[in-house]
């Protein structure tokens, strides 16, 4: 038979089933159909086309091509011949032409997504552990990888449909096939073994490093688990590995490892190179700790106590040397981050550190010193990190000792550029005045450390530097420092260095006691160490030992206190007292020639006469029985804006924050007026504001930060009402946030048409802003208790204006219906005489209403255009009627307060009236925006009171149409059920009354167009 080929094939099969003992292959295209399989003939010559039928459905039934291996997973095969069809792609036999799933190509990609999204999903959750392994198998490859989480993704953004069996079916999928040290390096070898295009491998390969560098995996990873969580409506209590970065970055850094060791052992000149492309995406993941525990772990540790070979410190020092110069910078503070955690801070224990070495630390400084060999960038890098105040001080001092013994056992000459760099920064001035003690202290450590290595190398560079001019002057800066710590810094390092380049009759002495301490005593051992780097067995012991146990962090021992002596069980502070005199029997007196004898009776009678003290004034920060407990170091209120924010971003200390925060606006209205301080730090302490969280529980923390905020608003309008009115939509912010900054906006432009006394009530009492002042700040009123939301006096506000619109309609309406009786509207004389004669305060000028459009207006209403035409339904304005209530409140009181002398008032009420007019068909779906809504055109209509005849002849359709619709409110409202989201009678009681008064002026409007049209009110 042609196209017909026996083959004896031997396949390990269950017990109850029997082995086959051919396997029919064919050439043709497999189909469903039975036409299109091929007639075999028995050995009667009989046609046996449905037997063939039959077996072409069993397990042993083979492809002759991928592309027909393509063509059965696509079309829904059964469990035996999927794992017949899997075999054949993971072995890549059987085929007329060679085929690997590892090697990236178009009939991979096909098969890989018929694999994730059809097989995986319908067969997953049956599969045994041996069948599931298999499919594990054929997707371990690079396009199996990005596939899976392509798929993920994708099915975490379809929100369409519940897609958390899936989700949970490609999780488990991932675990297993991420799992083991060995999974880069069967990546790598099959990509290799399967072609030998390069381009196609590196790009396939840089592919890989930039999916396994970057956060996307344990991104999405976490979603998913999140995903399936709550489809079962339960909380997540464990997780997998996949969404927990730190074990994730283990797990990469193990595989890193076992790629470069097997690059050590392989020809192929790529490997390493590949290993480091992997290397260089990872650390920017920024998981110091556990991606070198993984990385150096795997490569040095040995479980079954066995020195580490030197193949594996030839392939750690490849590996590295592969990185580009700034990851080289990179690794080696990475590094030095995870030895920090390898080897915590050490108390101070005087001339025991300085003489007894530590072996943990010798033992760090062999890795070190493989790193720093033969490798000029990475000493650099090193000099760089360890020359740097900042990041020096968060390693600990074991650390940085094994950093400078490693440097001088690598190249030597390096440690003077060093000491030079450390000296300048000590004796700097401004590092003097303002950085940390922290960081001083660190630095402190590595330059006497730096020094002593180096005066062993080349005595004469120490001796240069001390002589040197910076070091003199740096020394006479501290001496004269306000910080006591700076100073005592100065002299230690001073004698610290003395003691190593001068004679012993010329070494420095300050004769002070605080330079006699155990600590000052520990300091200027540190010229004396004499650490040598240990041997990379030393490292191994090292890193089992930290397996097994956890470094406890020790604090520095501190001298035991001394004990304070009890006068009536209670104990007395202060500096010691005399011992009392002992009471003496008698004793002689002169008198002349006489000598008489005196007699002491013990008697305390005679110190009646003495005058007593005054009692001390009492103060309550003094109140504490225990004085040790008395902060004697308050901090001060902020005299400067950019003390203010950095006081403000100060979230470790309570008291320098709530004391900001308490002086943030009157600091700010007072600058305001007195140079260009507040102009120039405004947007960036705005920018701070709007992000401020409160981490101390601050009381009235809300209000004193929108009045902070007003203050600053009210700085420089024309800049910073743009400024706030953009980011109020920007993204990234709360509702809360948002409703925040249209408060201010709110109540910053009506302080700025002169409506600060009347909205005096809505906010806390300021301080003092009298600048300057001299008098002390006031008691906060107990009237102002309890934290309030900073919409509530947006709302107060409104709630204000509204009746001041609607009570001069409602006793119009009432005088109207009491027109009969207007002949007894009388009132005495005396009452109009007062009225008249009443002296009249001039108003506040309105200045809000020059700046009110390009301000406030026009960037608010353009960002909700642009935000409405951009996300349209699921904009925030759209989704939360809040805010969108919070935005039309807020530019109908400032339109309000700007008032009829309003710039371009024509424009920006036919746009105003534009916008309200568009809100109709949600106001009809919630009560709260249909009231701003009605707001909005009262106020407009307030506005332009004087300009009805202007309104009439500009915008006379708007008009029309806003009369029809509030008409239709005003029949419909009142049932309960014209809204539908429901409200009670007072809220649509309220509505009513609004729509009420926009009826009457929207009439008074159409009877003035009649009069001057007709003659006459039509009708």
């Amino acid at each position: 038979m042609e196209g017909l080929t026996a083959v004896k094939t031997h396949r390990a099969q269950s017990n109850q089933e029997p082995e086959p003992a051919l396997t029919i292959r064919s050439s043709h295209k497999v189909s469903r159909h039975g036409e299109d399989v091929p007639k075999v003939a028995t050995q009667d010559g009989v046609n046996q086309h449905k037997k063939v039928s039959d077996a072409s459905t069993r397990k042993d039934i083979g492809c002759a091509s991928p592309e027909d291996a393509l063509h059965i997973l696509r079309s829904q095969p059964d469990t035996e011949t999927l794992l017949t069809i899997l075999s054949q792609l993971k072995s890549g036999h059987g085929f007329t032409k060679l085929f690997s799933l590892a090697y990236p190509g178009p009939l991979q990609g096909q098969i890989v997504n018929a694999l994730v999204t059809v097989i995986t999903p319908t067969f997953w959750a049956s599969l045994n552990a041996k069948d599931g392994r298999l499919l594990v198998k054929c997707l371990s490859n690079i396009t199996g990888l990005n596939a899976v989480i392509a798929r993920l993704r994708a099915l975490l953004n379809d929100s369409a449909a519940d897609k958390s069996h899936e989700l949970q079916d490609l999780l488990g999928l991932s675990d297993l096939m991420l799992q083991g040290d060995d999974f880069l390096q069967g990546l790598w070898s099959g990509l290799y073994a399967s072609g030998s295009e390069a381009i196609k491998q590196d790009l396939a390969w840089k592919e890989l490093a930039n999916l396994l560098g970057s956060a996307r995996i344990v991104g999405i990873a976490a979603q998913a688990e999140d995903a399936v969580w709550q489809s079962k409506g339960k909380v997540r209590t464990k997780s997998l590995w996949l969404s927990n970065s730190a074990e994730y970055c283990t797990w990469i850094g193990r595989n890193i490892a076992s790629l470069s060791v097997h690059a050590a052992g392989n020809a192929h000149q790529n490997c390493a190179q590949d290993a480091a492309k992997v290397l260089d995406r990872s650390l920017g993941l920024r998981q110091p700790v556990s991606l070198m525990k993984g990385l150096v772990g795997r490569l040095f540790s040995s479980q079954a106590k066995k020195p580490p070979s030197q193949d594996a410190a030839v392939a750690f020092r490849t590996l590295v040397g592969l990185l580009p110069t700034f990851r080289k910078r990179e690794f080696i503070e990475q590094c030095l981050q995870w030895f920090s955690a390898l080897l915590p801070e050490e108390g101070i224990v005087g001339d025991a550190m300085a003489s007894t070495p530590s072996k943990r630390t010798a033992a760090a400084a062999s890795l070190l010193e493989i790193l720093l060999k033969t490798d000029e960038n990475m000493q650099h890098g090193l000099i760089e990190l360890l020359a740097d105040a900042p990041r020096n001080a968060a390693l600990s001092f074991p650390v940085r000792l094994a950093a400078i013994c490693a440097l001088s056992a690598a190249n030597s000459d390096e440690l003077q550029t060093l000491l030079e760099r450390l000296m300048a920064t000590f004796s700097d001035a401004l590092f003097i005045s303002h950085a940390p003690i922290i960081q001083q202290e660190s630095l402190s450590q590595i330059l006497l450390l730096t020094a002593g290595y180096l005066h062993r190398h080349q005595p004469m560079a120490v001796f240069v530097t001390a002589r040197s001019a910076g070091h003199m002057q740096g020394v006479s800066d501290r001496l004269g420092a306000s910080n006591e710590r700076a100073r005592w810094l100065g002299m230690v390092v001073a004698m610290a260095i003395s003691q190593v380049v001068d004679k012993e009759g010329q070494k420095m002495d300050f004769g002070v006691e605080e330079t006699r301490t155990e600590e000052a005593v520990w300091y200027r051992n540190l010229v004396e160490l004499k650490h040598q780097p240990g041997t990379l067995d030393d490292f191994s012991r090292l890193l089992r030992e930290s397996e097994t146990k956890k470094p406890v962090r020790r604090k520095p021992r501190q001298p035991a206190p001394e004990k304070m002596p009890n006068i009536n069980g209670k104990p007395v502070f202060g500096p010691p007292r005399p011992p009392p005199a002992q009471p003496v029997a008698s004793q002689t007196e002169v008198v002349g020639e006489k000598i008489s004898e005196v007699v002491e009776s013990g008697d305390e009678d005679d110190d009646d006469d003495l005058t007593p003290y005054g009692k001390p004034d009492s103060d309550p920060e003094d109140s504490d029985e225990d004085a040790t407990l008395v902060n004697r170091n308050r901090p001060r209120a902020p005299v400067y804006i950019r003390d203010l924010m950095r006081m403000l971003a100060d979230d470790q200390n309570a008291e320098r924050f709530q004391l900001a925060i308490q002086h943030a606006a009157s600091l700010v209205r007072r600058k305001s007026t007195f140079g260009s301080e507040v102009k120039n730090h405004a947007v960036e302490l705005l920018s701070t504001l709007c992000n401020l969280q409160d981490p101390f529980d601050t009381e009235d923390f809300d209000e004193l930060r929108l009045q902070t905020m007003i203050a600053v608003l009210l700085s420089d309008v024309s800049v910073l009402g743009p400024w706030l009115s953009k980011h109020a939509f920007a993204e990234g912010y709360s509702i809360a946030q948002r409703c925040l900054m249209f408060t201010a906006l709110g109540l910053g432009g009506r302080e700025l048409a002169g409506f600060k006394t009347e909205d005096e009530t809505f906010n806390p009492t300021l301080q003092n802003t009298d600048f300057p002042s001299r008098r002390l700040p006031p008691r906060m009123h107990a009237i102002y208790t309890g934290a309030q939301q900073s919409t509530k006096r947006l709302e107060a506000a409104h709630k204000s204006v509204e009746n001041s619109l609607i009570q001069p309609l409602a006793l119009e309406a009432a005088d109207q219906t009491t027109s009969h009786l207007n002949a007894v509207k009388v009132r005495n004389f005396s009452s109009r005489l007062s009225s008249e004669n009443r002296t009249k305060r001039k108003p506040n000028p309105n200045l809000l209403a020059k700046v009110f459009g390009p301000a406030f207006f026009a960037p608010l209403v353009g960002r909700y255009q642009q935000d409405i035409a951009a996300y349209g339904s699921a904009s925030i304005l759209a989704s939360a009627p809040f805010v969108p209530v919070t935005f039309l409140k807020t530019i109908a009181l400032l339109l309000h307060a700007s008032g009829p002398a309003t710039l371009n008032l024509a424009g920006i009420t036919a746009e105003f009236w534009d916008l309200l007019l568009s809100l109709r068909v949600q106001a009809s779906g919630d009560i709260s925006v249909l009231e701003a809504v009605l707001f909005g055109l009262l106020t407009l209509l307030e506005v332009n009171q004087e300009g009805y005849e202007r309104l009439a002849a500009e915008i006379p359709r708007q008009i029309a149409e806003a009369q029809q619709w509030v008409q239709v409110v005003f029949e419909n409202v009142g049932g309960g059920e014209m809204v539908g989201g429901g409200g009670g009678s007072k809220e649509e009681e309220k509505v009513r009354t609004l729509a009420a008064g926009v009826m009457v002026k929207l009439g008074e409007i159409v009877k003035g167009e009649q009069r001057r049209l007709f003659g006459a009110e039509v009708g």
